[in-house]
């Protein structure tokens, strides 16, 4: 699988630039809600610009919610919500709601976490989903009702097409090996090699495996 490094101010500038055009297009979050763990940083970046342009008016909530992909029976994955912190009970008809993720990829926790929302009394027109990267595979047999209504990159696939691993390297340290520890990593601050040895002994461990 091939890996692509995104650098933490690439996705923080492209989420400034996101956020902009989608208050451009009038749509002001009352709620913006972001998933753990992907969508923190991106969600930080965008609540921030809200924040600004927004400061004389009713405060836009920022809030967060864990949720979790599980494999069970026939190889099908589960989501579960393990919490929110600002429970969407307390959503009111007429509230604008942002939901942010790093990535929509094959689309179930976020459709998930949609309905839920959804199930609140928000109108599809109300609730916006907004990533950083958008898988998107055209000839899938069937698309998942809920699609990204903003996003950063989009990227048209072929489901036979090789997937690309998109490493964000503002918080993800999992799957990393020596060499792309020592290249993206250690190669601009020597220091960290103290700090990361234990993931570079595991990672050469996972390849003699």
């Amino acid at each position: 699988m091939k890996k692509e490094f995104l650098k933490y101010d690439t996705v923080r500038n492209n989420a400034l630039k996101m956020a902009h055009r989608i208050y451009q297009e009038g749509f002001i979050p009352d709620v913006i809600y972001v998933s753990l763990r992907g969508g923190a940083y991106l969600g930080n970046v965008i609540s921030e610009y809200f924040k600004i342009v927004h400061r004389r008016a009713r405060p836009v909530y920022y809030a967060a919610m864990v949720a979790r992909s599980y494999t069970g029976i026939r190889e099908s994955d589960e989501v579960k919500v393990e919490g929110w912190t600002y429970s969407p009970d307390a959503l009111r008809v007429g509230d604008r709601v942002l939901l942010v993720d790093d990535i929509f990829d094959s689309g179930k926790t976020i459709n998930h976490l949609a309905r839920m929302i959804l199930e609140k009394g928000i109108p599809r027109k109300d609730l916006k989903v907004a990533v950083h990267d958008y898988k998107y595979f055209y000839n899938k047999a069937e698309q998942l009702p809920i699609q990204p209504d903003y996003f950063c990159r989009k990227h048209e696939l072929s489901v036979k097409d090789e997937d690309v691993w998109i490493h964000y390297m503002s918080h993800e340290l999992v799957g990393l090996t020596s060499e792309e520890l020592e290249a993206h990593y250690y190669s601009q601050d020597p220091e960290l090699r103290e700090v990361l040895q234990v993931i570079a002994k595991d990672a050469k461990d996972i390849q003699k495996e």
